[in-house]
């Protein structure tokens, strides 16, 4: 955890020297956005659609009502709560770091937008709230086929979510990375203190 924290710092602290992370993202993102195999356009165009409103807050009611459901009230508490707050400091690290959303040459953006770039809102978004609800179906729910397909589901969105951004052009690659790391730590703090909060 203290490796990937420290990770994202360099990364954090190296988007004020943007033309060093920028001689890797271009190359990367040119690559990403290099195929037209139409199911491949599809699933990086749309693996996006959960982190824009409304959907992005119809997700985390998803989450809550299904654990709620399934009779993990600590647990659907513990998920909305852990990722409305990654929310907040990811919004915050944005500021602090100031880093533009991509463009130039040989890049295709999709939709323009005016927030700033690193690291990604969405990905820690996925990662933070489906990865803790991957966590509490993986403890708490019983082998089988309604399981497995879950949490397929939800490792599929967080392994997504990355490379489609990269595909639309609303984020760098470093971007990304720095997201995951980021809601990485978070997601594992999480874990930790829900943990303790048990015993």
């Amino acid at each position: 955890m203290l490796l990937a924290l420290a990770a994202f710092v360099a990364l954090a602290l190296l988007t004020h020297d943007d033309a060093v992370l920028l001689g890797i993202d271009r190359p990367i993102m040119r690559a990403v956005q290099s195929s037209h195999w139409p199911p491949y356009d599809w699933v990086l165009t749309h693996a996006s659609d959960l982190g824009f409103a409304p959907l992005g807050f119809i997700t985390y009611a998803v989450v809550l009502a299904g654990l709620y459901v399934a009779g993990r009230r600590f647990e659907a508490v513990m998920a909305v709560a852990s990722s409305a707050l990654a929310g907040v400091a990811c919004d915050e690290i944005k500021q602090i770091v100031g880093r533009p959303r991509p463009s130039g040459a040989g890049i295709h953006v999709a939709a323009h937008l005016t927030d700033y770039s690193f690291p990604s809102g969405h990905v820690t978004h996925y990662v933070t709230l489906f990865g803790f609800a991957f966590y509490a179906v993986a403890i708490a729910w019983r082998p089988g086929l309604l399981r497995h397909l879950v949490l397929a589901l939800l490792a599929v969105l967080i392994l997504l979510v990355g490379p489609s951004r990269v595909y639309l052009g609303e984020h760098w690659p470093s971007d990304v990375l720095g997201a995951y790391l980021f809601a990485g730590v978070w997601l594992a703090a999480t874990i930790q203190l829900y943990r303790l909060l048990r015993r």
